[in-house]
């Protein structure tokens, strides 16, 4: 009888205890050089007449030929035109934000697209709209609608943009997840999509009595709340109100951030959950937009580094459009290597939505193509099926066909080189709290990164947070701390591990002078702990390059001057096995494999590089200089190239080259 009871005992005791928060399943296995993603019509009708202007895919939305092109879309010919053309993924419409109760009218029409698709090998994501609720048609189905709606700080809805018919939701009104839930399960389980792309997955901050009372229980939690807010209670504290970006230290503007950013996160975790759970091979994606942009956290919830376990692919949409644009070379390098940095495979759009972008100012597609291809995007053509008042454009697609078709065969031919993990030697420390809460950490991380990719060093980042031990990886031969103001001890503990081990370390700005949460130190424990390490630098001064923009489009320019005292620190402290010495308009992505090193170098400027790109081999790691050079996208193989023997280094004069060229140097 004991026994029983106490076994009673044992089970209620169990069954009371909170359930443990289900696994996060891996993600997909999915090789971006096999996908080739396209343009897939992910707007409805009404959304073109509703806005009227011309919109996405550069169409007039109020076109006398909308339905046409619509209805041509959906037929078989255009998923048989994109198998011809090579192209084998899209996300398309799905749901907009207007009401399953409307947008259900045009399920048929959508599902016998993703048929078509399936038909010739595409693959199609169901478009779910996360930060849009069409209130003039929603609230029929919804009659309490405007509670879900954000509300800003005067107490007015919060809309998308200028788009005065969109209200922005609020995430934690109570019929809203379930609701997204309800449109993902038909996407995936009747609609027959392979997927989800969630767009616009950001909000602004909400000023509701509901997050404002769930904001209250937040700060509830913070221990020591008197020491930290300096107040005795919280159960007055209203949200605040903080504009721009600048050096956040308030606070309580900080725990907002914290508080907003981790119910999007958990939000984001349980949308994952729930798709995998009514289809466990869906891909699921997300339009975060540049993923690189200022102040991201505080303007829309949303940080990268913590979403990434809860997205197979990040899409991020910037009008970072490839070339040379007032003095800066604009380039979505820094979005691929932070996802590559976090293992999540990215969609970098530059296209204005599959409208296209300035001809006059990029490059253009094919420049495009080869920059994922290179630097680890995902390679994308949408601007090939633009709409067009012939369906699409015979001029376009004859272009778009060649070029698409020369594209496939560089991938083919050079996989090997294309495939190879990056080689990142270099690393810069991506702090979480540093870039959620300093604008100057931001700032200081585009100056040094634009600095390195300048002068052809190659590099990564290093993402970290406060909350979770810094790990910095064996083959890290340098690490750059460049003014990351809000490092906790362990983080520093860890850092001066890695120098008093022989690690090269550079540390500059104020690295160390604060803690996490922006707090002041008595003193920079990086001074005493770096005191004598050998092949360490530590300065005051932050190397600063003009920074023209860093939202939407992001735009560094770094002369050699303002990079000259960063070359020199990493000279005094490291000698590379491959030193690269090319114009400034040209990025180098150095990969290696188990048989050889790949230097792919991409050329940002309308002219072509000329003779005297040089490649300097150390000797100490290189048995001898039996090279090839090949420009695949001009259509010249790969063929042998002399080395000049140097005291120390093999040296490669290389040929010029229009946009893009690839040396295979053997290990």
């Amino acid at each position: 009888m004991r026994l029983l009871v106490w076994f009673a005992l044992v089970v209620a005791a169990v069954t009371s205890l909170p359930a443990a928060e289900p696994a996060v399943p891996a993600k997909i296995d999915f090789d971006r050089l096999d996908c080739r993603w396209t343009f897939g019509n992910h707007e409805p009708i009404s959304m073109y007449r509703r806005i009227g202007r011309q919109s996405t895919g550069g169409i007039e939305g109020g076109a006398l030929w909308l339905e046409d092109w619509h209805h041509w879309f959906d037929s078989e010919d255009c998923p048989r035109l994109m198998e011809d053309l090579g192209l084998n993924m899209l996300h398309c419409r799905f749901y907009k934000g207007m009401g399953w109760k409307y947008e259900s009218q045009d399920f048929p029409n959508v599902k016998r697209f993703v048929e078509n698709c399936h038909k010739h090998n595409v693959r199609a994501l169901a478009y779910v709209q996360f930060c849009t609720l069409y209130y003039e048609i929603m609230s029929d189905e919804i009659p309490d609608l405007a509670d879900w709606a954000g509300v800003d700080r005067y107490g007015h809805k919060l809309t998308w943009g200028s788009a005065y018919y969109r209200w922005s939701p609020c995430i934690n009104a109570p019929g809203f997840e379930p609701y997204l839930k309800k449109v993902i399960k038909i996407a995936l389980e009747e609609g027959g999509f392979d997927g989800i792309m969630f767009d616009n997955c950001g909000v602004s901050p909400c000023y509701c009595d509901r997050c404002t009372a769930l904001f209250r229980e937040h700060l509830a939690k913070v221990p020591d709340s008197e020491t930290r807010f300096g107040i005795p209670t919280v159960a007055h504290v209203l949200p605040p109100v903080h504009s721009g970006y600048g050096e956040i230290q308030d606070p309580v503007c900080q725990e907002w951030i914290r508080f907003r950013t981790e119910r999007m996160t958990a939000l984001y975790r349980r949308l994952y959950l729930h798709a995998k759970a009514c289809k466990p091979a869906a891909i699921v994606s997300g339009n975060v937009a540049n993923i690189r942009r200022a102040n991201m956290a505080d303007s829309t919830g949303l940080i990268p580094t913590d979403l990434a376990d809860y997205f197979d692919i990040f899409v991020s949409q910037s009008g970072n459009a490839p070339g040379v644009v007032d003095g800066c070379v604009v380039n979505r390098v820094r979005e691929i290597k932070l996802a590559g940095a976090v293992g999540t495979p990215i969609l970098a759009l530059c296209d204005s939505d599959a409208g296209g972008a300035p001809e006059d100012q990029t490059k253009g597609e094919a420049l495009a193509l080869v920059e994922d291809a290179v630097f680890g995007g995902i390679p994308t053509d949408r601007t090939v099926l633009k709409a067009d008042r012939e369906m699409v454009s015979p001029r376009r697609l004859a272009v778009h066909r060649a070029m698409l078709k020369q594209f496939n065969k560089t991938v083919d031919a050079g996989r090997e080189g294309l495939a190879a993990p990056s080689y990142e030697p270099v690393r810069l420390l991506y702090s979480r709290e540093s870039i959620m809460f300093s604008e100057q950490s931001h700032r200081a991380v585009l100056s040094a990164e634009e600095i390195l990719l300048q002068n052809h060093v190659p590099c990564g980042l290093l993402p970290c947070s406060a909350d979770i031990s810094l790990v910095i990886p064996d083959g890290i031969e340098v690490l750059l701390v460049c003014d990351q103001r809000c490092l906790s001890d362990s983080q520093l503990d860890a850092l001066a591990e890695f120098a008093k081990k022989g690690g090269r370390l550079i540390v500059t700005g104020q690295s160390g002078q604060y803690d996490e949460l922006y707090r002041q130190r008595r003193e920079n424990p990086l001074v005493k702990a770096l005191k004598g390490c050998e092949n360490t630098i530590r300065r005051d001064q932050a190397d600063k390059a003009t920074i023209r923009g860093s939202g939407w489009t992001i735009k560094v320019a770094a002369t050699k001057e303002s990079g000259r005292r960063l070359m020199a620190d990493l000279d005094a402290v490291w000698s590379p096995r491959v030193r690269i010495q090319a114009p400034p308009s040209v990025l180098a992505e150095v990969r290696q494999d188990g048989t050889a090193v790949y230097v792919h170098l991409v050329n940002y400027a309308r002219d072509p590089v000329g003779p005297g790109t040089r490649i300097e081999l150390a000797k100490r790691e290189f048995q001898s200089a039996d090279c090839t050079f090949a420009a695949p996208m001009e259509g010249r193989a790969p063929a042998p190239i002399a080395a000049k023997e140097a005291e120390k280094v093999y040296v490669l004069d290389l040929p010029g080259f229009a946009d893009y060229a690839v040396v295979r140097i053997p290990n």
